[in-house]
C-alpha cells in the first residue's frame, strides 16, 4: 500500500510526549503514512511528491532541529543539489580565481533553473502542533521564528498570540484524556527527563515524584488525572494536566515553550515556594474541548489542501 502522509517530528520512543506529537496517529491508520525522526530527516528517503506533515513538538527555535527541519521543504534532490554547490571548491588554486569565477557565473544559473524544476515536484508542506523551544537564558524579547517558515503551504503552531495560527499539540486527541480520574494524591511532581527539578524545591514532604520517560501514554495520563495539583517543568506535563482540568504549576520554566500556552500554568518565579501559590493556580475546564475542536479542524484543512 502506497503511503499517503510522511510525517516528522522527534520520535524519541523513551519520551512519551515525543511519542504522543504525532497528529497523524489520531486520524490514520499506521500503514498509511510513514514516520521520520527529526534528528536523522536529512538522512531519510521518501517520495518527494507526497504531502509531508512536520511536528508536533518544539521544533522551531531549537539549535538541535532547525536545519532538519528547514531542509524538508526541499526534495532531497534539492539538498543534494544545494550541498554539491556549496562543497564544489573545497580545493582550490587561488592562481585560477579569474577562469573559475567565469564558470561560476555561467552555471549558476543552470543549477538555478535545474533547482527550480526539482521545487515544482515536491509535494504540500504543512507544519502542525510544533512549537518554539529555545533556551531561556538566550531569549532577551518575544518569541522569534524563522522566515522559511513562511514557505510552508500551512501552518499551524502551538504558541498562542503569535504571527502564525494557533493549533494546539494534537495529542488532545488521545482518548485517555476523556476518561475520569479520582484523585489519590494532592500534588505530585513530573519532571523532564533531561531537566530534572533541583532538589532543594521538594521539601521535606513525601509528594510522589515521577519523570516523563517511556512510551505508555495512557499511564501517563492516568498518573496525572490522579492529582489535584501537578508540579512539572514537562511541557506534555503541564498541557495533560491542564486538558484534565488539573492545577499546574511549571518550576523552573527552561524554554520559551512554557511562555505561549493558551490555558496558561502558573509560572513559579525564583523567590516563590510552589506551596503558597497553590490558591492562585486556574484551571481550565473547557480546555479539551477547545483543543480538540480546533485540531480537528486543522485536519480538514490539511486534507483540503
Amino acid at each position: 500500500m502506497a503511503i499517503k502522509y510522511v510525517v516528522v517530528h522527534r520520535n524519541d520512543h523513551n519520551n512519551v510526549g515525543d511519542i504522543a506529537a504525532n497528529p497523524l496517529q489520531y486520524f490514520l491508520q499506521p500503514d498509511e503514512y510513514k514516520v521520520i525522526d527529526i534528528n536523522t530527516a536529512h538522512l531519510e528517503q521518501f517520495p518527494p511528491d507526497v504531502p509531508l506533515i512536520a511536528g508536533g513538538g518544539g521544533l522551531l527555535g531549537n539549535d538541535l532541529f532547525g536545519d532538519n527541519l528547514r531542509c524538508l521543504l526541499n526534495s532531497p534532490d534539492v539538498n543534494h543539489a544545494m550541498q554539491q554547490w556549496t562543497d564544489a571548491w573545497k580545493h582550490v588554486s587561488q592562481a585560477n580565481g579569474p577562469v573559475r569565477d567565469e564558470f561560476m557565473r555561467k552555471l549558476q544559473p543552470l543549477v538555478h533553473d535545474y533547482i527550480n524544476k526539482l521545487d515544482n515536484s515536491v509535494g504540500k508542506r504543512v507544519l502542525w502542533g510544533a512549537g518554539h523551544n529555545e533556551e531561556t537564558a538566550k531569549r532577551t524579547k518575544g518569541l522569534e521564528f524563522p522566515n522559511w517558515m513562511n514557505h510552508f503551504n500551512l501552518v499551524g503552531i502551538r504558541d498562542y498570540k503569535q504571527q502564525y495560527q494557533w493549533t494546539p499539540c494534537a495529542s488532545c486527541m488521545h482518548p485517555a484524556l476523556n476518561k475520569k480520574y479520582t484523585i489519590k494524591n494532592r500534588v505530585i511532581w513530573f519532571e523532564h527527563k533531561k531537566q530534572l527539578i533541583k532538589s532543594t524545591n521538594f521539601g521535606n514532604d513525601p509528594i510522589p515524584r515521577f519523570i516523563n520517560s517511556g512510551n505508555n501514554i495512557e499511564q501517563t495520563i492516568e498518573l496525572l488525572g490522579s492529582a489535584d495539583t501537578i508540579v512539572t517543568n514537562s511541557y506534555h506535563g503541564a498541557y495533560w494536566g491542564t486538558l484534565l482540568g488539573r492545577k499546574v504549576v511549571v518550576a523552573e520554566p527552561w524554554s520559551t515553550k512554557f511562555y505561549s500556552m493558551k490555558h496558561a500554568p502558573y509560572l513559579l518565579s525564583k523567590n516563590e515556594d510552589w506551596k503558597d501559590v497553590l490558591d492562585n493556580v486556574a484551571t481550565y475546564p473547557n480546555a479539551l474541548e477547545e483543543c480538540t475542536q480546533v485540531t480537528k479542524a486543522f485536519w480538514q484543512e490539511v486534507k483540503q489542501l
